[in-house]
């Protein structure tokens, strides 16, 4: 059975950009493993009866946002959408994207797991035509905390510069972000953070304070504090490898075609 996922039968059409090195979307795309491919440029449209999806990929141009040697890739077929889940039908094979609320998806692997991006790019996709929105799909989740954690991946430049009050050249076309959260040993809670720096090397990070609220809803927000952010900053746990980026309102903030506003807990060791 086929449950329609769009508001009063509309299209609703995610772009993004994803890294491309998932097994699993690799092959619904039909794309040779063995390929070099630095990332994915989607573009998906929810009808009420059907998808249709168009992607570019291949390797990355230096400091643009196209393709050495684009190729490209297009479909459409069938989907299901069980709750906030929608899978796609292609062939044999299928892909499944988490509604996190109306703006944002995040693709999901074969096991229905988030799929966990790099520094360049996260695997969330974001509606062309957004609405200021607080609303937040997932069951909040138990926390644990770690000594620390890393996280890191890239956003718009001209729109985060707004939403945080930081200031940005006019030809700013992303923010790179890598936070590295530690927590006090002896309590468990939040200590301070690290960020920026040469390298990320330790002794040339900036260092700040951070601190974990879960607001009235039960969603857990980690808030960051640091002397040249005029307000802090907001980023809500979606789960224990991604988090998105919201306003001091609580909206979770949107993307484009080239860089979403989640950062993706990495596996990077810090001395």
């Amino acid at each position: 059975m086929l449950l329609c996922g769009c508001t009063n039968g509309k299209e609703i059409t995610y772009r993004g950009s994803t890294p491309a090195n998932a097994i699993d979307v690799r092959q619904f795309l039909g794309m040779p493993l063995a390929d070099s491919i630095d990332f994915i440029r989607w573009k998906i449209a929810i009808h009420p009866d059907r998808y249709e999806l168009s992607c570019q990929y291949g390797i990355g141009k230096p400091n643009t946002n196209g393709f050495w040697d684009e190729k490209r890739v297009a479909f459409s077929g069938k989907y299901t959408k069980n709750g906030h889940q929608y899978t796609l039908q292609h062939g044999d094979k299928s892909l499944s994207m988490l509604e996190i609320n109306a703006n944002l998806v995040h693709l999901l692997d074969n096991n229905n797991n988030t799929l966990m991006g790099n520094g360049g790019w996260s695997y969330t996709l974001n509606n062309i035509h957004p609405v200021k929105s607080k609303a937040f799909n997932q069951v909040a989740q138990s926390y644990e905390s770690a000594p620390y954690m890393v996280l890191e991946g890239r956003t718009p430049c001209k729109d985060a510069a707004s939403s945080f009050s930081l200031r940005n050249e006019s030809d700013c076309y992303k923010l790179k972000w890598l936070f590295v959260l530690y927590t006090d040993p002896a309590t468990g809670k939040p200590s301070h953070f690290l960020t920026g720096g040469r390298g990320y090397r330790k002794e040339t990070m900036d260092k700040g304070k951070w601190e974990i609220i879960r607001d009235k809803d039960g969603r857990w927000i980690f808030k960051l504090y640091h002397e040249k952010y005029p307000e802090p900053l907001y980023l809500l746990r979606v789960d224990d490898t991604i988090l998105v980026f919201t306003d001091p309102e609580g909206n979770l903030l949107v993307g484009n075609e080239d860089f979403s506003y989640t950062l993706n807990r990495t596996r990077r060791k810090m001395p």
